[in-house]
Formats: C-alpha cells, sequence, structure tokens
C-alpha cells in the first residue's frame, strides 16, 4: 500500500468549510478533554487508485458490523430478561412479606413479557438480516451462503429450543403472550423465617397447545413437555446457537477480516498516526491552515478493532449447544 503523504498542517480544531468532493487528503484527528480536537492534514492529494483500494478492503467491516450489532441486541434483551428476574427477585425478599400482592405478580408478567418479546423479535431479526447479508455479499447460490443456511438447518434440526422459540416469536405475534406464567415460588428456609421467594418466568404446555396456533412438526414435541417448563433455560440454548452462527460468518469473512487488519496497521505506520487518533480522509478544501475541512471519512479502524473483539469473545465462549437437561 502507499498513501501519498506529503506535507501537512496542524492545529487546534473547529469547525470547517464547505467539503468539496473532488479533493481528498488523508490525515487523523486527536479528540481533546477539553471538547476540541488536533488535527493533521497531508497536503498532497489522496490517489484514486489508493482510495479505491481502501474501500474494496474496509468493506468487511461495514459487512459484519451490522450483523454482530443485531447478535448484540439479542444479547442485550437476554441480559435484560436475566437482571430483570434478578432484580425482581431481591425486590420481593427484601421487603420480607409472608405474600405477595396480585399487582405486584402482573407487573412482573409484563416486564418478563416485554422482555421476552423483545429478545423473540431480535433473534428472528438476526437470522433474517444475517441470511440477506450473505446473499447480497455473495450470491444467491453462493458457497458462503449455502454453508451458512445448512449450519442453521443443523442447529435448527440438534436444538428443541431453537425451533421453539423461533415458532413462540409467530405464536405471540398472532395468538398469545409468549410467556404463559410469571410463577413466584415461596417458602421458609426454617420456622420464624420471612418467606423467600423464587419467580421464574414459565411456559404451560397445555395453553400452548390449545392456544389455536398451528405448531406443525413441533406439536408432537410439546406433548412431550412437562405441564410447565422454564423459559430461561431454552433462551439460554437459543441464543448459544446463534452465536454460533455468528461465529461461522466470522469464519466465513476470515481471510478478508485478516487483510483488512493488516492493511489498517499499513494505514497507521504510513501515516504515523499517534496512539489514541482516529485515521480519516478529509474531503474538500479548509478554510484557513488552523482549521479542517468540514467533511471526513472516517477510516473505520475502531470498528474493525471493535469486531476483532466481538469475534475473540465468541470464540472463547461459543459452544455447541447441548440437550436442554430440564
Amino acid at each position: 500500500m502507499t498513501v501519498n503523504k506529503g506535507d501537512s498542517t496542524s492545529a487546534t480544531g473547529g469547525e470547517g468549510a464547505e467539503a468539496h468532493e473532488e479533493l481528498r487528503r488523508f490525515g487523523y484527528y486527536t479528540s481533546n478533554p477539553n471538547g476540541t480536537f488536533d488535527f493533521r492534514v497531508f497536503s498532497k492529494p489522496a490517489d484514486a487508485a489508493v482510495l479505491a483500494e481502501l474501500r474494496t478492503l474496509v468493506k468487511v467491516v461495514f459487512h459484519l458490523q451490522p450483523i454482530v450489532i443485531a447478535l448484540e441486541g439479542v444479547l442485550r434483551n437476554r441480559a435484560d430478561l436475566i437482571g430483570f428476574v434478578g432484580a425482581y427477585r431481591a425486590q420481593l425478599n427484601a421487603a420480607a412479606t409472608p405474600h405477595v400482592r396480585v399487582e405486584a405478580a402482573l407487573e412482573g408478567l409484563i416486564a418478563a413479557t416485554q422482555r421476552t418479546t423483545n429478545l423473540l423479535s431480535a433473534a428472528t431479526a438476526f437470522l433474517a438480516m444475517t441470511e440477506a447479508a450473505l446473499r447480497d455479499a455473495y450470491g444467491e447460490s453462493s458457497a458462503e451462503l449455502v454453508a451458512w443456511n445448512t449450519r442453521r438447518r443443523e442447529l435448527h434440526a440438534a436444538s428443541f429450543a431453537y425451533r421453539f422459540l423461533y415458532e413462540l416469536r409467530n405464536f405471540a405475534q398472532h395468538r398469545a403472550l409468549p410467556v404463559s406464567s410469571f410463577n413466584i415460588f415461596g417458602e421458609r428456609p426454617s420456622e420464624g423465617l420471612p418467606m423467600v421467594f423464587q419467580p421464574n418466568v414459565r411456559l404451560i404446555r397445555d395453553a400452548l397447545l390449545v392456544a389455536g396456533f398451528d405448531w406443525g412438526k413441533l406439536q408432537a414435541e410439546l406433548e412431550q413437555q412437562p405441564a410447565q417448563f422454564d423459559l430461561l433455560p431454552l433462551i439460554d440454548e437459543y441464543v448459544a446457537s446463534l452465536q454460533a452462527l455468528c461465529l461461522d460468518v466470522f469464519m466465513l469473512e476470515g481471510a478478508r477480516l485478516a487483510q483488512c487488519v493488516l492493511y489498517m496497521d499499513a494505514i497507521k505506520r504510513t501515516l504515523q498516526v499517534p496512539e489514541g487518533a482516529i485515521p480519516v480522509v478529509f474531503v474538500g478544501e479548509s478554510a484557513s491552515q488552523h482549521q479542517p475541512p468540514g467533511n471526513v471519512e472516517i477510516i473505520p479502524g475502531e470498528q474493525l478493532r471493535w469486531l476483532i473483539r466481538r469475534f475473540d469473545e465468541l470464540m472463547n465462549f461459543v459452544r455447541p449447544p447441548g440437550p436442554r437437561t430440564s
């Protein structure tokens, strides 16, 4: 890679001049704690071939980023649901009352239903968006899309949780709430001690079966479930499948991602970008040497680092989802 450097100007930045699309120059800026920023603009215009190479090699960032953001939405919804159950349990037990008011139980059901609905919708969106992104990037009959869809079908076939929660989202849209019961179980550890409550997000098998929803091939499997069964273990298994599918996308993009990492390192070395500075392509003229151009195209080094961190997390934590044990 060759980046045109030439001379440069440097100053404490303010608002810039209106951009002119015909002029693009490399540079970088650094934000300061007081709200200002320092910048450097290399005076020589960027070569068109270099810009074309840059845009080609960073495409992988903008391809992966929305997929990983969609998975992050699933994970945050899961954390929100689990966090709510934990906080609700703590609230009940801190009150040290012998019973739970009906209104409080209804509030628990509402909150659990809201969070479950959000999670199921986010999961479906992640699956649909990932498939569309692979189709757009590689084509309808591409080996990449075929491989990912094959993996998705394998996980679907291997996991009741995957099959069931995927359909539970449709059930919640068309028939009834996705949570049958916000069950609150309480007992005294010993005579004279206050009640200890344990809330559970549960599904009632027969309520699901008689709701008038077409469960298709899942009907027989649902009939084999306990009369009541907990939702959270199913969610954990479903999310593990989605994480595995996201990791598969990373693996499909592994070569392009590695090439982008090397290219980004070369940019920083060539431009001598200081630690913490953001490399950019400045667009247009500056009003003066004390101001940067008013428009910039950020070179996505920070986004790349964010993706690498998410990739490392998936590599460390993703495990093949196993059968439900409870």
